[in-house]
Formats: C-alpha cells, sequence, structure tokens
C-alpha cells in the first residue's frame, strides 16, 4: 500500500544514522530526511551526538529518538512542556 507525499511520516535525522536502523522505515510510510533538508517539517527526530537546539525541532515533531545511550544532548524538560517524548535506544 501506497500513500501520497502528503500523508507520509517525516522523520529527519541528526549525525550519520546507520542504514539498518533506517531501513527499516518503510519507504511507502515514511521519508528520512537529512537535517539540512527543506522544508522543515518533520514528524519525528533521530540522532545521534548533535545537540539539539529548540530551533531544530519543529512544530510538527511529535517524538525525538536519541540513537545511543542517554538524552543528554536535548533538553527534556523543554520538549516536555512543548509534549513531546524524548527517547534513547543504546
Amino acid at each position: 500500500m501506497s500513500l501520497p507525499n502528503r500523508t507520509r511520516f517525516v522523520v529527519k535525522t541528526f549525525n550519520k544514522i546507520s542504514p539498518g536502523g533506517l531501513a527499516r522505515f518503510r519507504p511507502e510510510m515514511y521519508r528520512i530526511k537529512p537535517s539540512d533538508a527543506a522544508p522543515p517539517v518533520a514528524h519525528a527526530i533521530l540522532l545521534r551526538s548533535h545537540k539539539i537546539q529548540d530551533e531544530d525541532v519543529p512544530l510538527t515533531c511529535r517524538a525525538i529518538a536519541r540513537c545511543g545511550a542517554g538524552t543528554n544532548n536535548c533538553s527534556v524538560s523543554r520538549m516536555t512542556e512543548l509534549g513531546v517524548p524524548v527517547f534513547n535506544t543504546p
């Protein structure tokens, strides 16, 4: 089942994320975009060591995943205020 572009979820990546991990996102459901891609829309953010700033997180973001241990490169308290869950995948 293929969905039109406008209904696919956009996952924005910071840093180099494992191609094996990204392959788990089915292309008919998700679009993987690098952090500098336009437009700045993302439903989810994947990052490794990048220290994410508030301006890196668009209003459309619904989750931030740290691909590694800890969440110290993201302001968890600020994201909690915005209703954006932050989690890690060690």
